[in-house]
This record gives C-alpha cells, sequence and structure tokens, in this order.
C-alpha cells in the first residue's frame, strides 16, 4: 500500500472540509489538531491503517467505514 503524491495535505483539507468546516486552521479546535495529529503519525511511519481508521472515527464520532471509504481515496494498493 502507498500514499499518493502530497498524501497528508490531501487527506487532512478532506478531512476538515467534512467534518470541521467552521475550523479555519486546524490548530484553532483541539479535536481538528488531535486528528491532523494522527494523520501526521500515519504519514510518518508511526501508526498503523487500523490505528488510524479507529483513532479518527473516535475523534469526529462517525463509523470505522466512513473514514475508510474517505482515507482509501488517498492509498494505492500495489502488489
Amino acid at each position: 500500500m502507498t500514499r499518493v503524491t502530497d498524501f497528508y495535505n490531501k487527506l487532512t483539507q478532506d478531512l476538515m472540509n467534512l467534518y470541521f468546516p467552521q475550523v479555519k486552521y486546524h490548530r484553532d479546535n483541539e479535536t481538528s489538531q488531535k486528528m491532523t495529529y494522527q494523520v501526521e503519525l500515519f504519514n510518518n511511519g508511526c501508526l498503523t491503517y487500523n490505528k488510524l481508521i479507529k483513532s479518527i472515527a473516535k475523534l469526529v464520532n462517525d463509523t470505522e467505514k466512513n473514514i475508510e471509504i474517505i482515507v482509501d481515496k488517498y492509498l494505492v494498493v500495489t502488489e
């Protein structure tokens, strides 16, 4: 599994627009700050895919399936 170019920025922008449309900068809201940090940890290889999905779902109060759909747009499965 590989990430698309500019994975972190694309994913965080998508998540911020969907779950925190009223927040201009991710640091303005504690929950959005935690969410972007989780994406950063995954992007740097410090967090597994499953932990990323579970932590974001918990932070934004959504199902893991919905988060998977969003994250999978920015991941490419390689064999």
